[in-house]
Parts: C-alpha cells; structure tokens; sequence
C-alpha cells in the first residue's frame, strides 16, 4: 500500500495523468505520512486512489495554491482532458516534457503558496479538500484530473477496498528537493490535482513541501 511521500528507489516511476469522476474522499491521519485519499473511478480498470499529501514522511509542512477558479493555460488542455478517453495515461518528463512545472509554466505565482494545516477547525487541507469533494460527488458532470505518479500493488485497496489497488501518487511539486528525497528532482514533471465542473469552471490545488527550493535547474530540477 503507497502511504510515503516518494516510491521506495527500487519501483519503475511512471508520470502521468488520470482522468475520472469522484466517488468518494476521507483523511487517512495514520502513519508517518498522512493523506487525502480521493476514490476516482473511469478507464478500464477503472477504480483509482489518489493519495494526496497533507504533510511529509520527514515531518515538513505543506504549502498551497489553492484557485476556485483556474483558468491559465496548461500543456495538457484541461477542458480535452475531461472531455476525453477516461483512465490514467503516462507522459514524458524532462526537458522538453509534456508535465505541469511549477517555476517554468506559469500556473501561478511560486510565491503565493501558504502554509496550511493538515487538519483542524477552521482553514485545512482536510476542510479544504472534503468540501470539493462532496461537490464533485453531487456534480453529475464533474471530473477529476490528477497529475502524479502511478502504482499498482497486489490485493484490494486497504482505503477504499476495490481491486486491484492503483491510482496515482505525489500530487505535488517534485523538484527543489535536497538530501534523502533528491532523487525525486525533474523538470516538467510536478504533480496536482484539478476538478472541472458543469459549465467549465475548474478549481485547482498546487502543493509543495515548505523544505523544497522554488529556484531549480533547468534541466534537473534540483535546487540551484
């Protein structure tokens, strides 16, 4: 079951992006790394987890761009996507890649990611993402869109119970990272998590961990 931040150095990482509509979301507090888990159901197979993070394995808090209303350009057009194939599809990072990029697409302004808390009363990541999801449920229309990482493990999944356990991972920024998470560094690769409504309307949610740099290399995405 993928509960880390990263997959362990040993698994074949496969970037991509899923397209679905939202069949359920809850917090999983347990562990080192806790989670928004997202049920997302579309393609063949078609059930799919997405994990995002809501704080570190190593402990570091998340920062956020949160928009209600998302309306810049992406290199995978948003409105295609959801009027597409449904299911998860890989893409090309690097140089010259197909991914989100935080610092070089012009999403949004680097500098205004907040630190917000992984749960609580008030403004949370939790708050946050339970209220777009009870949207997205009772929104015929709605679809999903999560960059990220894939993975598929044995047996059923242990959040939501379908099988066989897959989905997508690290739906955050994956450059700037320093010492035990380097290895994560690419450009054109970041993840995210966007949610199109009837109508077009499409809220957005970028995140970063607070330890990662926001001045990388062109080439590698490791700080610089």
């Amino acid at each position: 079951m993928v509960h880390h931040r990263r997959k362990p150095a040993h698994a074949q990482r496969t970037y991509g992006v899923l397209v679905g509509k939202v069949v359920d979301g809850q917090l999983k507090r347990e562990g080192a790394s806790p989670h928004y888990e997202i049920w997302i159901r579309g393609g063949d197979p078609g059930d799919y987890r997405v994990a995002v993070n809501v704080r570190s394995v190593d402990g570091s808090d998340v920062a956020v761009h949160y928009d209600p209303n998302f309306q810049n350009p992406t290199k995978r057009d948003l409105a295609t996507l959801a009027a597409g194939n449904q299911g998860f599809a890989a893409l090309r990072t690097g140089p010259g890649g197909e991914g989100l990029d935080y610092l070089r697409d012009g999403l949004f302004a680097i500098a205004d990611m907040q630190q917000i808390p992984p749960d609580g009363s008030g403004i949370s990541l939790h708050n946050l993402l339970d209220g777009q999801i009870e949207r997205a449920k009772a929104d015929d229309a709605a679809i999903a869109i999560a960059f990220g990482e894939f993975f598929r493990d044995q047996g059923a999944d242990q959040t939501f119970g379908f099988t066989p356990e897959q989905g997508v991972h690290d739906i955050h920024m994956m450059q700037g990272n320093s010492g035990s998470f380097a290895d994560d560094n690419r450009v054109n690769g970041d993840g995210a998590l966007f949610i199109r409504y009837a109508g077009g309307e499409t809220v957005a949610l970028f995140t970063r961990f607070t330890v990662q740099a926001t001045t990388t290399d062109d080439s590698t995405g490791s700080p610089g």
